[in-house]
């Protein structure tokens, strides 16, 4: 309890310390999809622990009754609590939407009825029949011989990640209603349960395979039968002749074995997962975060150097594009100097250059304002581009996080359900938000517009050195055609000069405004680069979270839990030496000890009553612990086809679902930190 609570406490100061960074508007879809989930899942924690509190640790042994819609799960409750049959839906979707609590007739043993799942709307229902689970001690699926709905798969591979022991009752729904029907049943029960009983169970195995997860055992019964055998509507010996007939004394006859033989280590299992069940929890939505704040933080840095460099590239674009203008618009005023009437008068020459300035002031001004509007408007889109094409990213490759704690957190994503859709969804949201920083604010337009403001300042000083032209000494002893070439060498010598001077200053102007455009897309760019360093910092506090806070307080929940186990199984001295423990639903629990206590365990293992238990042995390499483990959790053969440090690949002569290759996967993993490569070769096939 106190390392929960420490572990909720760190989490809560973690999520106090990160908020102040992530209030920012380019960051506020980081505040409110991540940490608002962070600062959930404490909270969960600390529920967790008050409940744990209040818990009845010395209540009866407790089933709860689960499965589909109208499976005949009333019926069954309402035999086994001697009910009236009064709750029972007579076929109808639904009957049953709230929890109710009984005890069975005879034993010592509490019962619970759920909703069935699987009904149309019933979501709700769904919702409130898993709530029951986290204290359960054993589930009793109740299962029909018709089609498995895909809310029911879904149902039965949550039931298998909760790792809570299932028995499965297969209810035959045949009427019995009537004296004929009831008589058959009497006389022919092999007829009238017939059907293909293999068949029926196979949807269920496999659902529950996917996760890993397998049912104990299955008993084909008649609740209504023996709901009736028990109404008082029949003779003694027909009732009980209808009671035999109904197969639920096989049922009862499992439930009390498990009662039995399992109670206390089920008792210790569940008050132990209860509380590691908030852990994962909290484990699985860090992971989420980590993996948003992973996507996001790669978003942010690939957007903000893509939006750089397009901006560079454009921005050199537009330098050019200016820079050109400039020389045509000087070259046409070169082109003037060459062809202007040389015969007009002083006056008129001098007042027409100076129109011509005035042309060539307007055409630069011109220039340089639609240069500058056109780069806003192409470094805008550009930034809008970069946002799309980032958005998109795919954020499956950030999902491998490696090291054991990505293995907590993906399992219990699996097993809560709920982080996965909400922060998937926020991934594409955050992401878009966190790129809010280049959409470009006033900040560039006004740079853009400073960067013109000075070309047109320069160009106010600039043509304040328009002079006229001087014609002293043209007309003394010279022909007219000297006097006219005398007056172009005239007005080359003294304008000239003055446009060259224009051009340099230009020059010189445009470099200056490239620097502003340049300056202001780097300013851009470190808004950016805030939001970088805000996301790494956050990525760096949930790894800490998961690694320090969470993963290792999990792991001592888990030798806890497997020391109070062993002692319960009669093993007080291995449950003493344990040094560490590893859980995991759909595999079983590594345990790591000292010599002697691991061969005493190899040489006389535990039987698998309530949960398998594989020791390994402290002193061995992680690579020999891993095949050990392999070689526990299996009966056939294994071939070993890759034997190293960091990994091992093996070869089974038998079939492994899915669920039960990542829960051995996971938990090779996550109790020896190597990876594990499994692959089938059935009926002597090789490699």
């Amino acid at each position: 309890m106190e390392l929960t609570q420490a572990a909720q406490q760190r989490l809560t100061l973690a999520t106090d310390a990160l908020s102040p960074l992530t209030e920012t508007a380019e960051l506020m879809d980081v505040h409110e999809s991540i940490l608002s989930q962070l600062a959930d899942a404490a909270e969960r924690i600390a529920e967790a622990c008050l409940q744990l509190q209040k818990r009845d640790v010395d209540r009866p042994f407790r089933i709860v009754l689960m499965g589909r819609t109208m499976a005949g799960k009333s019926t069954l409750f309402e035999f086994l609590t001697d009910g009236d049959g009064a709750r029972v839906g007579h076929g109808g979707q639904r009957t049953t939407r709230e929890s109710h609590t009984g005890t069975v007739l005879g034993y010592d043993i509490e019962i619970v009825d759920t909703p069935g799942v699987g009904a149309m709307d019933g979501d709700e229902d769904f919702a409130e029949a898993f709530r029951q689970i986290a204290d359960a001690d054993l589930i009793l699926w109740v299962a029909t011989n018709e089609a498995t709905q895909e809310q029911t798969g879904r149902a039965l591979q949550q039931l298998a990640d909760y790792g809570k022991p299932i028995l499965v009752a297969l209810n035959c729904l045949r009427a019995i209603r009537d004296e004929l029907d009831l008589l058959d049943l009497l006389e022919q029960p092999e007829v009238v349960f017939g059907g293909d009983t293999l068949g029926n169970l196979k949807p269920i195995d496999r659902h529950l395979s996917r996760a890993g997860g397998r049912y104990i055992s299955a008993t084909l019964i008649h609740a209504q039968a023996a709901l009736l055998s028990a109404s008082g509507d029949l003779g003694s010996d027909e009732s009980r002749k209808l009671r035999q007939a109904s197969r639920v004394d096989r049922l009862l006859v499992e439930i009390g074995a498990q009662k039995d033989r399992t109670a206390e280590q089920r008792r210790t299992a569940s008050i132990g997962d209860f509380i590691r069940s908030a852990l994962l929890d909290a484990a699985g939505t860090a992971v989420d975060a980590v993996e948003t704040a992973r996507a996001m933080l790669a978003a942010s840095r690939g957007s903000r150097d893509d939006f750089k460099k397009r901006a560079d590239r454009r921005i050199a674009d537009a330098h050019v594009e200016l820079m050109s203008a400039f020389t045509v618009a000087l070259s046409r005023r070169e082109r003037w100097i060459e062809r202007i009437d040389v015969s007009l008068s002083d006056r008129k020459i001098n007042a027409e250059w100076a129109s011509e300035l005035e042309a060539l002031k307007e055409e630069i001004m011109t220039y340089a304002d639609d240069t500058g509007q056109r780069l806003e408007r192409d470094l805008k889109r550009i930034a809008l581009d970069v946002a799309d094409d980032w958005a998109q990213i795919d954020v499956g490759g950030f999902k491998e996080l490696g090291g054991r704690g990505a293995v907590w957190g993906n399992r219990v994503v699996k097993v809560g359900g709920r982080f996965a859709a909400a922060l998937g969804t926020a991934v594409l949201g955050a992401k878009i938000g966190a790129l809010a920083g280049t959409a470009l604010g006033p900040g560039l337009g006004n740079a853009i517009g400073l960067g013109i403001g000075a070309i047109l300042g320069l160009l106010t000083g600039l043509f304040g050195l328009s002079r006229g032209i001087d014609w002293v000494g043209d007309k003394i002893f010279r022909s007219a055609v000297e006097v006219r070439e005398r007056r172009h060498e005239k007005v080359r010598d003294q304008l000239s000069p003055l446009l060259t001077e224009v051009g340099d200053r230009l020059l010189q102007a445009g470099d200056d405004v490239r620097a502003a455009w340049e300056q202001a897309v780097e300013q851009e760019t470190a808004k950016q680069s805030t939001v970088v360093g805000a996301l790494e910092q956050v990525e760096r506090t949930l790894n800490r979270i998961i690694s320090v806070e969470l993963e290792r307080v999990i792991a001592r929940v888990d030798t806890e839990i497997a020391r109070e186990l062993l002692h319960i199984m009669g093993r007080a001295r291995a449950a003493s030496a344990i040094t560490r423990a590893t859980r995991w639903r759909g595999a079983g629990m590594a345990v790591e000890l000292p010599e002697p206590e691991f061969s005493e365990l190899v040489l006389f293992p535990i039987a698998e009553d309530a949960e398998r238990v594989m020791p390994t042995a402290a002193r061995a390499a992680p690579s020999a612990s891993a095949v050990q483990l392999i070689r526990n959790m299996t009966d056939g053969e294994v071939a070993i086809h890759e034997w190293r440090d960091g990994g091992v690949r093996v070869g089974l002569t038998h079939s492994l679902t899915g669920g039960a290759r990542e829960a051995w996967q996971s938990l090779v993993l996550t109790h020896t930190g190597v990876k594990l490569s499994v692959s089938e070769n059935i009926e002597g096939d090789t490699e």
